[in-house]
């Protein structure tokens, strides 16, 4: 790009986002394109290219980014590690708890604070879905041959899954490694 219009150089630009990031990215988004009017704009397009991210990412990002409220924060960036898919499930409700938005979150600090007290370092989607009581999601790589399972972790969100997982226990890098190279 030429001097006037620098590349950007956010993280999403390096393939890793982790949820802070992606909630970051969302504010930056927000600020620019506020409605959702906005963000169905050809202008919105162009930025979600320009940080890396398909449209849907980036409206999704933005969706996060609306929804968690900067006195929430705090509370989901805190000791405990919090993965962007319980974020999401959070927010958006994809799993169909029909629980309203407030109750939702009601159940998330709770387990953020259960889990700190108990000296836990995470709160798993599994976890999260059953505490709001909906349907869990099945472990479809018991069904898939083991080309297909290798397959998967071409998609960025089962990387980023495998990436969390790591993180949130570094000491089962070896054991993740192990297993993808095998």
């Amino acid at each position: 790009m030429s001097a006037l219009f620098p590349e950007p150089t956010d993280p999403g630009r390096s393939g890793y986002l982790d949820a802070t990031d992606r909630i970051k990215l969302g504010d930056t988004l927000l600020i620019r394109f506020p409605t959702e009017a906005a963000c169905r704009s050809s202008a919105f397009k162009r930025a979600a290219t320009r940080h890396g991210l398909s449209v849907a990412q980036a409206k999704e990002y933005v969706t996060l980014a609306r929804w968690f409220s900067p006195d929430m924060r705090p509370r989901i960036f805190s000791d405990v590690r919090i993965s962007y898919t319980v974020l999401r499930e959070a927010a958006r409700d994809y799993s169909r708890s029909n629980m309203p938005d407030h109750q939702r979150w009601d159940v998330l600090r709770s387990m953020i604070d259960a889990a700190a007290s108990e000296g836990r370092k995470r709160v798993t989607a599994n976890e999260y879905r059953s505490a709001i009581g909906s349907r869990q999601v099945p472990n479809q790589a018991s069904t898939m041959p083991a080309e297909a399972v290798i397959r998967q972790l071409e998609r960025p969100d089962v990387w980023q899954a495998v990436v969390d997982y790591i993180v949130a226990d570094p000491a089962s890098r070896r054991e993740v490694l192990l297993r993808l190279s095998a």
